[in-house]
């Protein structure tokens, strides 16, 4: 059992305290915490797997159910792409464990990281997406939810599994597949018409910024993307459901807690995203210093789509000023202090 994904069902546990302060009131709470309670015990079940196969099992267990809740969506668009990735991490075990020709390595490699990002719902697999579903039933419950836990995992066994020059070859997979995610993510957040689908766009630049840390095989990498992980379960999630009902009537202010909202966002300091951007150049650098110049550029991309994003999240009163001022508290604690949170994942 992974250490790390352990923390991260924690933090997706806390997430669900958060989400239901922050939650406007026309959500329904009930629903949500029904819904979030059984994904919870799915994801966990997913991490105290023993062994990489069963883990495969219950995620696809998982996918069907979250396919089957009542949404605007079809079954079939839903359930497709999850189902395609744990199909995938299989025939990719499945070559792993293939005594054969050193390419067997490589489908291997290459299919565990595809298999991966059909998973979770990054490019060149986007989930599709319906601003108007609950958070719940929508592709945001894998990008920050479930996925972040079941992600540590993919990424644990597959190590496990492959040799050293095929573990190469998937760490480069990642980089290259987190690298495409950064820049389509940040670009699209901030061009395109739809709030709700800058925030879905958002999610997925936080994803790339994770795999290129998992992509990163030496401990700072590991490190940067364990917290940026926390800064989408602690941070993006809860804030995207206090934006939700500021997002549906069209809602734009530029209060200072607009403005610490979009730093946060951003990854600017003291926040977590921050520490995890320089973790995240200081592994890069170690391993190849010009993708760490790639990675400083793209880093950039960040700042106008999270001034929009900080803009409609409106003006937090009561319950949910008291659920964003926890959320930018946690972030600030993590950015500036992170070796707690490091040092429980043995990382």
């Amino acid at each position: 059992m992974q250490p790390e994904a352990v923390e991260l069902v924690a933090f997706a546990a806390v997430a669900l305290v958060l989400a239901l302060l922050v939650a406007q009131p026309a959500a329904s709470r009930r629903s949500l915490l029904l819904r979030g309670v059984v994904g919870l015990a799915g994801t966990a079940a997913v991490v105290a797997a023993p062994t990489f196969d069963l883990a495969l099992l219950v995620l696809l267990a998982i996918a069907i159910l979250h396919s089957a809740i009542d949404a605007r969506r079809t079954f079939a668009a839903r359930v497709h792409l999850p189902v395609l990735g744990v199909g995938l991490l299989t025939l990719a075990a499945l070559f792993a464990r293939v005594s054969g020709a050193e390419v067997l390595e490589r489908f291997a490699a290459v299919g565990l990281a595809a298999g991966l990002a059909a998973l979770v719902g990054v490019l060149p697999y986007i989930h599709t997406f319906d601003p108007d579903e609950p958070v719940s039933s929508s592709p945001v419950a894998w990008l920050a939810y479930i996925g972040p836990a079941a992600a540590v995992v993919v990424v644990a066994d597959a190590q496990g599994l492959l040799a050293a020059d095929a573990g190469a070859a998937f760490g480069a997979s990642l980089v290259g597949i987190g690298l495409l995610n950064m820049v389509w993510g940040s670009v699209a957040a901030w061009l395109t018409e739809t709030t709700a689908a800058a925030w879905r766009y958002s999610f997925i630049a936080d994803w790339g910024l994770a795999l290129c840390g998992f992509g990163i095989t030496l401990a700072d990498g590991k490190r940067a993307a364990l917290v940026v992980l926390f800064s989408i379960v602690l941070g993006r999630l809860p804030l995207y459901f206090a934006s939700r009902e500021a997002v549906k009537q069209k809602v734009v202010t530029e209060r200072p807690i607009n403005l610490l909202v979009a730093a946060a966002l951003a990854g600017s300091a003291p926040f977590a995203g921050f520490s995890a951007r320089v973790l995240l150049l200081r592994g890069a650098t170690q391993l190849y210093w010009p993708l760490a110049l790639v990675l400083a550029a793209g880093m950039l991309l960040w700042l106008p789509a999270s001034l929009r994003l900080g803009r409609s999240l409106g003006v937090p009163r009561g319950r949910h000023a008291l659920g964003v001022a926890a959320v930018l508290a946690l972030n600030v604690a993590v950015g500036l202090y992170p070796l707690p949170l490091l040092a429980a994942a043995r990382l």
